[in-house]
């Protein structure tokens, strides 16, 4: 084969992951983050259908115009996804509305289907050659999902324009003809100077803002991983938890939106009285003149109070147009306080493993974005790992302050009072308190003594607040009344009995670990019909993530079958192998298995979810095409058979199991060594880290291609793909009630569980 047909191969295939990646990100933006995760199954889906498509009809060279098809279809999808938002809230009374999340399917799926039939029918008509043809294809992969970061940095939105163009580059590789390349030329001009502009979806933050009167938008600009808004609208009055007691108006404040949603905001440093109102404030009643740690400080407020109490500060943020926003267009405006404090962009879990204390750390409400891969919310510094971090970095009169939005009934304040109890099983140490819009949590390193017990009391009095917890007498339910005192009840039946309360209650409010840190997941499925009875006509089932898991599952499922596999059982005379079927539905489980867990667990090292998600996908696919590449020298003669000095598909197999068993015993003790390092640093560890699994496991697929039937490229090919579009989702719900240890393990049983079918098949 010439090198142009396998360097076109390589270029559709980084198209393919750069608009994977870029429409990941575009729909955090647009729409909510839920829904971000379904475009990994919206683009198996596709590639996967390619697989039935060639199986039932066989086009002639059909390379050269599914890549057109392919870069066409990118930019129409994204028009359609710009035209038509799904509304979460309307899909909860008009059942209807719902059915939009299957046209995401069947027409964001439409250019990934296109990009697998140029894959598929390539491994048909050079079978020989699997080895070489999928290391170029995996490579080209790599480079993709590696490229979207700087291209999505650079130019925001457009970055789907990039990846249609590179379709089209590729598709040049594919064709001779003049005519050809001369269409080619002329869409990819055409989609060059075409204007892409971005519709935010009406329900969230930045639309509605910019809907209240005199309201501007004053800046917009995109990094890696994230857009930031800057706006000056009366909307933005931004002091959580503020105390009814301070009566007079709020400075002046400049609205900041990451993704259009997370409002905080750049006060004005004048008049700052009504920063002793705040509930974060506590920190400052009881140690005078700290050395502050601010975790996730976003555009500044506790920093602002901080230095307003004379603190030394020192303060994370991991948005760098955040910190340069502060350091230099708003440094007047906001009294230069990130120039006056030691500001960190950096992820607040990292930067608290350098061995230093302080007399106070803040987990900032501000900056606690939800970045999770899958819209569940999984957050790093809310786990009860990240807890004892925190207070084993306190001095030893040293105090840790969290506020967190108060919900109704009562469901985060009690995760986090949980959260607190394992650092603290007496809750000697513990105190929290609530507005009427946030509950702050207070975990102190020495036991809260009678002097420091009155001056949290005092503080507490003098905002009216309500005290939920106090390691001595008090008066719940004082001043912002509910009808029971719910709060109060609900830590109480913790601190009684907290397995059986943890059993029994409406939600899941028990502690959450590292390996399952879905802080935000309160959610039961056997006290589905309590939940709908208490919240009623106000639960919006998609807008919570088991539902909406549910329901996608159950989608993907259907469509699978209608589009993929489905087809292929109504064809005539079809002999099926079903152990071939059931190898490569396997191995598509345990690959997605790994590189799901391998992203999880890496956002905790590399601080945001983008940098997890393209390192770890830009490592497996890079060290696969080379293990790819090496199976092409193995003989297919007696590959199941052991013998001395003789390469072995089992071998391979049995190296990936031990492997996989290995890297989850690993990981936590390679994350904690390397936490320390800068993010580059981090970076290039994490993908050597992933190297040698990633090397064996892109030695199966292509090896097993040249085992099989050629009729049935296809076939397997659609198989696997079937496996991939549901692994992201059953990946997530394994993770959900039991951790992602045990998605690791079950991948490694994956991998066996194939080649028993395997080896008895051919």
């Amino acid at each position: 084969m010439a090198n142009k047909f396998y360097f076109g191969i390589f270029l559709i295939s980084a198209a393919t992951l750069m608009l994977e990646i870029s429409l990941t990100k575009l729909f955090s933006v647009m729409q909510f983050y839920h829904f971000a995760f379904m475009v990994v199954s919206i683009a198996m889906f596709g590639i996967a259908s390619a697989g039935t498509f060639l199986y039932v009809k066989k086009p002639k060279n059909p390379l050269f115009i599914c890549a057109v098809l392919f870069s066409v279809s990118s930019v129409l999808g994204f028009l359609f996804l710009n035209s038509t938002s799904f509304d979460p809230v309307r899909a909860s009374v008009d059942y209807l509305h719902a059915l939009k999340l299957i046209s995401y399917y069947l027409l964001l799926g439409l250019p990934f289907f296109f990009s697998g039939v140029i894959v598929v029918s390539s491994f048909v008509k050079h079978q020989k050659q699997a080895g070489k043809l999928y290391f170029y294809n995996l490579s080209g992969a790599a480079l993709g999902s590696i490229g979207v970061l700087p291209a999505t940095a650079l130019l925001g939105e457009k970055v789907i324009i990039v990846a249609s163009v590179i379709g089209l580059l590729g598709g040049i590789f594919f064709t001779k003809r003049l005519k050809n390349i001369l269409v080619a030329l002329a869409l990819l001009l055409l989609f060059l100077f075409m204007p892409i502009r971005i519709n935010i979806a009406d329900y969230k933050e930045l639309k509605q803002a910019l809907n209240y009167p005199n309201s501007r938008l004053l800046a917009t600009e995109w990094n890696s991983f994230s857009r930031m808004d800057v706006i000056n609208s009366s909307f933005t009055n931004y002091a959580p938890g503020l105390s009814q007691e301070f009566r007079a108006e709020l400075p002046e404040q400049i609205g900041v939106l990451i993704d259009a949603s997370n409002m905080n905001a750049i006060t004005e440093n004048k008049n700052l009285d009504f920063v002793d109102y705040l509930p974060t404030s506590i920190g400052y009643s009881l140690i005078k003149a700290p050395k502050a740690l601010i975790i996730n400080a976003g555009a500044g407020l506790d920093v602002l109070a901080a230095l307003k109490n004379n603190a030394t500060v020192k303060a994370t943020e991991s948005n760098s147009l955040i910190v340069n926003l502060l350091k230099s267009g708003y440094s007047d405006f906001s009294g230069g306080i990130y120039n006056k404090a030691e500001v960190h962009i950096e992820e607040g879990r990292s930067f608290i493993m350098r061995n230093e204390k302080y007399d106070l750390i803040v987990l900032s409400l501000a900056g606690n974005v939800l970045t999770g891969l899958y819209g569940l919310s999984e957050n790093y510094l809310l786990t009860v790992e990240a807890f004892r971090s925190y207070y084993n970095h306190l001095n030893d009169n040293g105090v840790l302050v969290v506020t967190r939005w108060l919900s109704y009934p009562p469901r985060e304040s009690l995760r986090l009072f949980s959260l607190a109890l394992e650092i603290d099983e007496p809750a000697k140490k513990i105190a929290m308190f609530r507005s009427w819009t946030t509950v702050t949590l207070l975990i102190s390193k020495k036991d809260l003594d009678s002097n420091r017990i009155n001056k949290i009391i005092s503080f507490i009095e003098k905002n009216k607040f309500d005290i939920i917890y106090l390691p001595a007498k008090f008066d719940p339910n004082k001043y912002g009344k509910f009808e029971k005192p719910v709060y109060y009840e609900g830590v109480s039946g913790i601190i009684k009995n907290k397995e059986e309360f943890y059993k029994n209650y409406l939600f899941d409010v028990s502690p959450v670990y590292d390996d399952r840190p879905f802080y935000f997941n309160f959610f039961k499925l056997t006290k589905i019909k309590e939940i709908y009875s208490i919240i009623g006509k106000n639960w919006q089932p998609f807008l919570d993530p088991w539902f909406l898991l549910i329901f996608l599952l159950s989608q993907t499922i259907i469509l699978s079958l209608i589009f993929i596999l489905l087809p292929l059982r109504f064809l005539k005379n079809i002999k099926i192998n079903k152990g071939v079927l059931v190898f490569f539905f396997c191995i598509g489980i345990a690959y997605l298995f790994v590189e799901i867990v391998f992203i999880q667990k890496f956002i905790l090292l590399l601080g945001h979810a983008i940098y997890s998600i393209s390192t770890v996908i830009f490592s497996m696919l890079l060290f696969s095409s080379a293990g790819s590449l090496v199976s092409q020298r193995l003989k297919t003669k007696n590959i199941f058979k052991i013998k001395k000095n003789t390469p072995s598909f089992l071998y391979i197999i049995i190296i990936l199991f031990i492997l996989i068993i290995l890297y989850q015993f690993l990981i936590p003790a390679i994350i904690n060594a390397l936490i320390i390092f800068s993010i580059p640093i981090k970076i290039i560890l994490t993908s050597l880290v992933i190297a040698p699994i990633a090397f064996f496991m892109g030695m199966p697929f292509p090896l097993a291609i040249r085992l099989i039937n050629k009729k049935f490229i296809p076939w397997a090919w659609a198989t696997n793909g079937a496996a991939s579009v549901l692994s992201p989702i059953i990946a997530v719900l394994v993770a959900l009630f039991f951790g992602y240890s045990i998605v690791l393990l079950l991948a490694a049983f994956f991998y066996l569980f194939g080649m028993f079918f395997l080896r008895n098949s051919i």
